[in-house]
């Protein structure tokens, strides 16, 4: 089983860590992996009609040998909106990332076997919170993001929940690809704005 436990990406200092998912290398490494340990899971792999014929799209578990390539899409994605809101705290940013992996179910997206990308949810009683989605610039604006949120929303809709996120405020593109995908404003933060998602059917049904 893969604990992801005692894992520095790199500081020079252990720092403890336990993933209390069920993932194993084994699964982690298995491609057409479901997205979630609940009902009605989502699954690879994933072709875009976007993308080149050649390209192929796929979903993994997240696996420790993963951690210090994520981090670095982590940090290409999101680095220039959290060092204008805050500043970029290496050592802090590290930590968080690990504490963000322990307690949401973290997938790979793969694009021709390349790690390009994550995708991070958790599964609560009433919602799917959207953590995270980073993509590579590769892999931006060619339809990957709009498939893999609308297999969330699809599994959402069948389980009778919202989804919801938060953007950080300044990342007016972000926003207006949820806005795009029928996610609604729902709270203005200082620095983020929460948006949910729900179905159509739930909206007519007035809950």
């Amino acid at each position: 089983m893969c604990l992801f436990n005692e894992l520095s990406l790199d500081t020079g200092e252990s720092v403890g860590y336990r993933d209390h998912r069920r993932t194993d290398a084994a699964d982690a490494g298995r491609g057409g992996a479901s997205i979630d340990q609940g009902q009605g899971a989502m699954r690879g792999p994933m072709h875009t009609g976007s993308l080149p014929q050649e390209s192929r799209v796929e979903l993994r578990r997240a696996a420790c040998s993963d951690l210090l390539k994520l981090f670095e899409i982590h940090s290409a994605v999101f680095l220039p909106h959290i060092a204008r809101i805050w500043g970029w705290d290496e050592r802090w940013q590290r930590g968080n990332f690990l504490e963000e992996m322990a307690t949401a179910s973290t997938w790979v997206v793969q694009a021709d076997n390349e790690v390009a990308g994550y995708l991070q949810i958790q599964n609560q009683a009433e919602r799917i919170y959207l953590r995270n989605i980073a993509l590579l610039p590769a892999l931006q604006s060619r339809g990957v993001g709009t498939r893999l949120v609308g297999q969330l929303q699809a599994k959402a809709a069948e389980r009778g929940m919202p989804i919801e996120l938060s953007v950080f405020r300044i990342n007016v593109a972000a926003r207006r690809f949820y806005e795009r995908l029928g996610f609604t404003k729902t709270q203005d933060g200082q620095t983020h704005i929460d948006m949910t998602w729900h179905s159509p059917e739930r909206k007519q049904r007035g809950t």
